[in-house]
């Protein structure tokens, strides 16, 4: 049954894709991401409007019915292969081949990401005010839910939600490479792999074996941007595709308005110019943003009807301090290891802004010298550094007025956040040279043909060696990428949540909002894993409860206490038990494992 209704699923997706591909014609690199974003907005709408589970079912019907259409009119077709698909699917294939056999690692996964996902599966409805399992409520769940229809037809484990997610990054990936007109310009699809490749640099500390979200806001942006690029004149075109990525954007998480903000710029400087204006598209381009902005303001109302009274972990302060923020003699505190922070040579994103900074300024002065060009990359380069400013001086705001005091003593999540902007920071760059990459061939292959397409034959060698060098360093940048999951993978079980699941299990609770139990683990406080909730969270995830402690130590002093007030205890670490063996529990508690409380109480009868 399960095989049937996975099998359905993807034909239910490929229904979709085969109408996305009709509409978009031969500009198929943008309808993958264009198919996620518009389902991912629908189950937003029903699940604010309680029907969440209908929306899914519907979809998956009518994603049934639209293969089924296409199937009776004879347009369901294999696509046309050439180099790049060919090494694009390639890719795609062995690292989702490897994304089935990975495990969630982060924290945050277990503190929201992959806790909402569960809960969605769980519920089938967005958290209440009163499900005290999600802690945080308020966070938007735009990606949470196509993971949410994925996991429900395909299996509800790790390896799918993960593959599911991927699914958005990759389809991200292939939407970046649509900016290329020139296709038979192979330095061009290589120069983009390149850089691709290399932003992984700046996701080694999330890397894509989990569900957070903060590589994918940048690509959601890199991608809305390079539709707007590619479609030029065809401004009804360029709106559906911008629209509904965007949409799905401003809902992935709060600052993916941010993220969502920078490519609508982008496309409404472009529609609204002298040359361009007209009825046609000042009207499109308006309906456009008003769309792209919709599902945020719907989810702000949400939170502020639905959610009253909820605890939100990050408020609008608007410069007056929320409860439990730092207080004003901190202020100096935090703002010295900000700058200290920011501005740290050996910070992923503090190097790539040097390098990429450098590699820009390069580049502009030795075109313009050599080949008497100008490329605008200069001027997104000046753009880019404005916005990574102001972004920075959003992260400092948050950490003085929103964040609570002892995360943001610690400047929590900051290389997370920087490497987040830092991305998209590269990858404006990185389409604007690309785009001058592409206007600086002397001789147009898609004009003249394949017979003459260089210059001279000394300007074919260097393409080839481009052609090369570029290949070299992306493959070199994903072959170090590989290595490193695989090293996560086989390193699983020794790492908190592979622990936790060999001694609880994954638990599964089908139409319900959690384990009623209430459990008591014993845990180190190894790296900081007690101290910094992880623990706890790990084990709410696994065992689906909200009534999970922690403690250091268990021993004859507090052993009674515990055993009457839990049910159940779980050792993680053998050295937190410290009994002598006249105490009660003390021949139970001998290795990790869990421990109802009803096996020991009896040691304490006389």
């Amino acid at each position: 049954m399960e095989w049937i209704k996975g099998a359905g699923f993807l034909l239910s997706f490929l229904g979709y894709l085969y109408i996305g591909l009709q509409k978009q014609k031969k500009e198929t690199f943008f309808v993958p991401i264009s198919v996620i974003a518009a389902l991912g907005l629908v189950l937003y709408a029903g699940a604010l409007l309680g029907f969440l589970k209908t929306t899914a079912s519907i979809l998956y019907v009518g994603g049934l019915g639209c293969f089924g259409w296409q199937m009776i009119h004879g347009k369901v077709c294999l696509p046309k292969w050439n180099t790049f698909r060919v090494c694009f699917f390639s890719g795609t294939i062995v690292f989702g081949s490897l994304i089935l056999s990975m495990r969630l690692l982060h924290y945050d996964n277990f503190s929201h990401w992959a806790l909402i996902v569960k809960y969605l599966l769980s519920v089938d409805a967005l958290p209440e005010a009163d499900s005290v399992l999600v802690s945080f409520r308020d966070y938007p769940p735009g990606c949470s839910l196509f993971i949410y229809y994925v996991c429900r037809f395909l299996g509800r484990s790790q390896s799918v939600m993960l593959l599911a997610q991927n699914s958005i990054l990759f389809s991200c990936f292939l939407a970046v490479f649509g900016i290329v007109r020139e296709k038979r310009r192979f330095l061009c699809y290589s120069f983009l792999g390149m850089g691709c490749c290399m932003l992984s640099y700046l996701n080694l500390t999330i890397r894509i074996n989990n569900l957070l979200v903060d590589f994918l806001l940048p690509l959601l942006s890199m991608a809305a941007m390079a539709a707007v690029w590619r479609f030029g004149e065809q401004c009804m075109r360029a709106s559906v595709t911008v629209g509904l990525i965007l949409g799905f954007t401003v809902i992935v998480k709060d600052t993916g308005i941010l993220f969502a903000l920078v490519p609508l710029l982008f496309y409404l400087s472009v529609y609204w110019k002298k040359e361009k204006r007209s009825v046609k598209t000042v009207t499109a381009s308006s309906l456009t943003a008003a769309f792209s902005l919709l599902p945020f303001f719907l989810w702000q109302l949400h939170v502020n009807e639905r959610l009253a009274g909820v605890n939100r972990k990050f408020g609008a302060s608007f410069g007056q301090q929320t409860t439990g923020a730092v207080p004003k003699k901190l202020y100096g505190q935090v703002i010295q290891e900000f700058v200290e922070e920011a501005f740290d040579l050996s910070d992923r994103a503090f190097q790539v802004f040097i390098l990429c900074n450098l590699a820009a300024v390069i580049a502009v002065i030795l075109v313009k010298t050599l080949l008497k060009k100008k490329w605008k990359l200069g001027k997104a380069l000046i753009f880019a550094d404005i916005l990574v400013l102001i972004y920075y001086l959003g992260i400092l705001w948050l950490y003085l007025y929103d964040m609570p005091e002892k995360e943001a003593l610690r400047l929590a999540g900051f290389e997370r956040y920087a490497c987040s902007i830092m991305t998209l920071f590269a990858g404006i760059l990185l389409l604007c040279a690309e785009q001058d990459l592409e206007n600086s061939f002397s001789v147009g292959i898609d004009e003249r043909g394949p017979y003459r397409a260089f210059f001279s034959p000394e300007t074919k060698r260097y393409y080839q060696y481009g052609v090369l060098a570029t290949l070299l360093i992306g493959i070199n940048f994903l072959y170090s990428e590989w290595n490193g999951l695989v090293f996560i993978r086989e390193s699983y079980t020794t790492s908190l949540p592979g622990i936790m699941e060999s001694v609880t299990g994954d638990r599964w609770y089908e139409g319900s909002q959690g384990d009623t139990g209430t459990y008591l683990i014993a845990a180190s406080d190894e790296s900081g894993k007690v101290s910094d909730w992880s623990v706890q969270y790990v084990g709410r995830y696994f065992l689906y409860s909200d009534n999970v402690d922690v403690t250091e130590q268990i021993d004859s002093g507090n052993i009674e206490q515990i055993v009457d007030a839990y049910d159940c205890i779980i050792v993680l670490d053998r050295e937190t038990v410290q009994l002598g063996r006249k105490d009660p529990g003390y021949e139970i508690l001998q290795e990790p494992g869990m421990y109802p409380t009803k096996s020991i109480a009896s040691d304490f009868m006389p």
